[in-house]
C-alpha cells in the first residue's frame, strides 16, 4: 500500500472514530438553543427568522420554508413541541452534530372537530457549527414514527375538561358531576367540596391557559391531559378576592361503555 493510500485510509479512519464523540457541553447548549429557537419561530410561522438559522445547503430549504408558511395560512392551530433532544453523533472535523428530537404535533382544520395530533414523532436534525455559530444543516422526519390522535378524539378527550370548566364558573353541580367517572377515588369527597366552594365563594374563574394530551392508551379507553390555569376566587364575606396564578394539573380520563369520556383521577 502506497503511501497516499496509507494517508487516505487513516483520514478515514480517524474521521470515523470521531463521528463517534460526545459533543462538549458548551456547544450542546448552544446547539440546544438554535433548536429551541426553531420550534417558537416555528409555531408563529416567522419563516424569515427562520431562514437565517438554516444553513445554505439545507435541502430544498425553499420549499421546506413556504410548506411552513402554507401550513399557517391553512391550519386554525399549528403547534410543533419538543418532548425531548438527544444528541447522538458529533464530527469535529467537518463541525456537524446530529440530534434525535421526540416532539408531538398538533393542527386544526377549519372542517375538524379538534386538532389532529401526532404524538411521540422523531426526527433527525444535523446542525453544522459555522463561524458565527450553530446552525440547521437537514432535516429528516423519521417514517412511520410516533402515533395519530384523530381530530375526533381528541375532541371527545377534551369535552368533559370544557364542560367542568364551564360548571367551576357557574357552580353548576349537576354539570360537574356529570363528568365525574363511577370509578373516580373519593368521588363523594369531591361532589361535596364542590357544594362548600360553591356556597363560600361568590365567585370562581378557571382560566385555562393551555392543555395537552399526553398520552392515550392502544385500546382508546384510558388518556392523560396536562392542564396550564389561573384560579381566580372571590369569597361571599367580606368579598376578599384571590388568586392563584401559573397552575398546572394532570388529569386522567376514562371512556365508559357508552362511549363518552369522564374524568377519573387527577382534580385537587
Amino acid at each position: 500500500m502506497n503511501k497516499i493510500n496509507m494517508l487516505f485510509f487513516a483520514i478515514l479512519a480517524s474521521a470515523l472514530l470521531f463521528t463517534g464523540c460526545s459533543l462538549p457541553e458548551e456547544e450542546k447548549k448552544d446547539a440546544l438553543k438554535i433548536l429551541e429557537i426553531r420550534e417558537d419561530l416555528s409555531n408563529k410561522g416567522q419563516t424569515n427568522k427562520l431562514a437565517v438559522i438554516m444553513t445554505d445547503n439545507f435541502p430544498n430549504k425553499k420549499e421546506y420554508l413556504d410548506q411552513l408558511k402554507y401550513r399557517h395560512f391553512y391550519f386554525t392551530e399549528y403547534d410543533y413541541a419538543i418532548n425531548s433532544i438527544n444528541f447522538t453523533t458529533y464530527n469535529p472535523l467537518t463541525k456537524k452534530a446530529q440530534a434525535l428530537i421526540d416532539f408531538d404535533l398538533a393542527f386544526k382544520t377549519p372542517e375538524d372537530p379538534a386538532a389532529t395530533l401526532f404524538l411521540g414523532r422523531l426526527e433527525k436534525v444535523t446542525l453544522l457549527k459555522e463561524k458565527i455559530g450553530w446552525k440547521i444543516d437537514n432535516i429528516e422526519e423519521v417514517k412511520d414514527s410516533g402515533r395519530k390522535i384523530a381530530p375526533q378524539l381528541v375532541h371527545d378527550i377534551f369535552y368533559p375538561l370544557d364542560t367542568r370548566k364551564t360548571a367551576l364558573s357557574n357552580k353548576d353541580f349537576q354539570l360537574f358531576e356529570s363528568v365525574i367517572h363511577a370509578d373516580f377515588a373519593s368521588r363523594d369527597e369531591l361532589l361535596s367540596d364542590f357544594k362548600e366552594n360553591a356556597e363560600v365563594f361568590s365567585d370562581i374563574n378557571y382560566s385555562l391557559k393551555g392543555r395537552k394530551l399526553l398520552s392515550v392508551s392502544t385500546d382508546e379507553k384510558n388518556a392523560e391531559v396536562i392542564q396550564y390555569f389561573d384560579l381566580a376566587f372571590k369569597t361571599k364575606e367580606g368579598g376578599i378576592s384571590e388568586k392563584l396564578e401559573n397552575q398546572q394539573e394532570i388529569i386522567s380520563l376514562k371512556k365508559g361503555d357508552d362511549g363518552i369520556w369522564k374524568i377519573v383521577g387527577g382534580l385537587r
